[in-house]
């Protein structure tokens, strides 16, 4: 089933009016005063159990954020991490502010967008991020100054999420830095352009690889897609399909399968056009693709989808008895995707190391993570996004010295070394040439063994555009 445009745009629609609703579970918020407040938000896992989306302690110094809950507009919760207060309105067109110098001596704020609640939960990029920038603040901060972090919510409704950024920048952030939150990103670029904020590390959507302002540090769609493609064409699959979550933009969906079809393309093997499934995040049930791609007699699958999307697609696959090669991303060893017999085999695609590998870095992330916020905490490669993004800010910042400029920043990033964080392969940084910042193209292949994730092949790069 390959949709059209029109299909595409019609889908993205209701993923937005049902995405800001919080649909696998109630939302509890409970609040603590002291020196910062405490925000748990939690929902209901794909099987009834208790999920912690979100959580954040206490901070590290006095003034340097808390989290807070805040009533949202459609009566709905949200957490932020750090001070600030929601706003009403559209504000999508309105210039921000935000200093574009720190004065000498002064904090430095930033502030991330990170979709905690609602149909897609990246809420462990946000502990990431917030574990990373607290441990840096109780050993002094960066050169004196202390670095105060706003985390905000927005429940995957781009409108809410524009109002954030607009908000961020008039309670004074510097810069962005710790996004994930895919469908706010979609629009962001020209925001940042007018603005002129850099972005540090996001969830990476099409236009972010192709603004001066903006720094990925996962590799695109392009990439995943080709190497995802590749892997089918090596495991000899004859007839492969493809299921991903739309990204309510053409160019980015258009990106994705591109990608596919050239990795594919290169052993020498094509994806059928009926064999393309493009979904939203609220995918009831895959019943319906597993039925369709066993009467194709798909024999290889390539996925982008999210945890609960993975926990129904391997549902549906399970109760037809369908067992394709199955190449997927880092999200289907995600500790609240249930593995079992059936998921024994399923590749997957990544390009950052995964928890539980044994890379220093990610140990000291694992590590950090779990003591920040103890049963709460959430290890899994999101979260791991989150860290490297604050890493990577953090030391670009520590080179500027004590002149903090956002050009300053811009700069700096731009000569960061190739094995800054040390989760990935080496990274490509350098002038923003050819209206492209393609700093991450690689990815490796690990297996699922045991339900954990064991590697099979080192880095492998391309330049496959997005």
């Amino acid at each position: 089933m390959h949709l059209t445009g029109r299909d595409r745009l019609l889908a993205s629609l209701f993923a937005l009016q049902l995405g800001a609703a919080a649909v696998f579970g109630v939302v509890l918020v409970e609040r603590l005063d002291g020196d910062g407040a405490q925000s748990l938000v939690q929902a209901q896992g794909p099987d009834g159990a208790p999920l912690v989306l979100a959580s954040a302690g206490p901070s590290a110094a006095a003034g340097t954020g808390g989290t807070s809950g805040t009533a949202g507009s459609a009566g709905g919760s949200t957490t932020t991490t750090g001070g600030g207060t929601e706003v009403s309105g559209d504000t999508q067109e309105g210039p921000g502010v935000g200093p574009a110098v720190v004065a000498k001596g002064a904090p430095i704020k930033i502030g991330a967008v990170v979709s905690q609640t609602g149909a897609i939960n990246f809420a462990a990029s946000a502990q990431g991020t917030k574990a990373y920038i607290d441990k840096v603040n109780a050993a002094g901060g960066v050169n004196g100054r202390r670095i105060v972090l706003d985390l905000r919510d927005d429940q995957l409704d781009p409108a809410r999420g524009r109002q954030q950024a607009q908000q961020l920048l008039a309670d004074g952030v510097f810069a962005f830095v710790g996004w994930n939150a895919p469908l706010t990103e979609n629009g962001i670029v020209p925001f940042l352009e007018q603005n002129k904020v850099p972005l540090v590390g996001a969830y990476g959507q099409q236009q972010e690889y192709h603004s001066r302002y903006s720094f990925i540090f996962s590799s695109s769609y392009g990439h995943y897609g080709f190497q995802m493609g590749r892997w089918l064409g090596e495991q000899k699959s004859e007839n492969p399909g493809v299921v991903f979550i739309g990204n309510g933009s053409q160019a980015a969906d258009d990106g994705l399968e591109a990608g596919f079809r050239a990795g594919l393309k290169s052993t020498g093997r094509a994806l059928p056009d009926d064999n393309v499934v493009v979904v939203d995040p609220t995918k009831p049930s895959y019943d319906d693709v597993v039925t369709q791609f066993r009467l194709a007699r798909v024999d290889g699958i390539a996925t982008v989808l999210d945890q609960t999307a993975y926990n129904r697609l391997q549902q549906s696959m399970d109760r037809q008895s369908y067992k394709p090669v199955h190449v997927a991303v880092p999200l289907f060893v995600d500790p609240t995707v249930r593995q079992g017999a059936s998921t024994e085999g399923t590749f997957i695609a990544t390009d950052v190391e995964l928890p539980g590998s044994g890379v220093p870095a990610l140990q000291e992330y694992e590590s950090t993570v779990r003591k920040a916020f103890g049963a709460k905490a959430q290890i899994n490669y999101i979260g791991a996004v989150g860290w490297l993004d604050a890493v990577i800010f953090v030391d670009a910042v520590r080179r500027m010295g004590d002149s903090i400029t956002r050009e300053g920043l811009i700069a700096a990033l731009e000569k960061t070394s190739p094995a800054a964080g040390g989760m990935t392969a080496p990274l490509t940084f350098g002038p923003f040439t050819k209206n492209t910042r393609d700093i991450n193209r690689c990815l490796k292949i690990a297996k699922v063994v045991r339900g954990k994730a064991a590697p099979v092949t080192d880095w492998r790069c391309d330049s496959q555009p997005f």
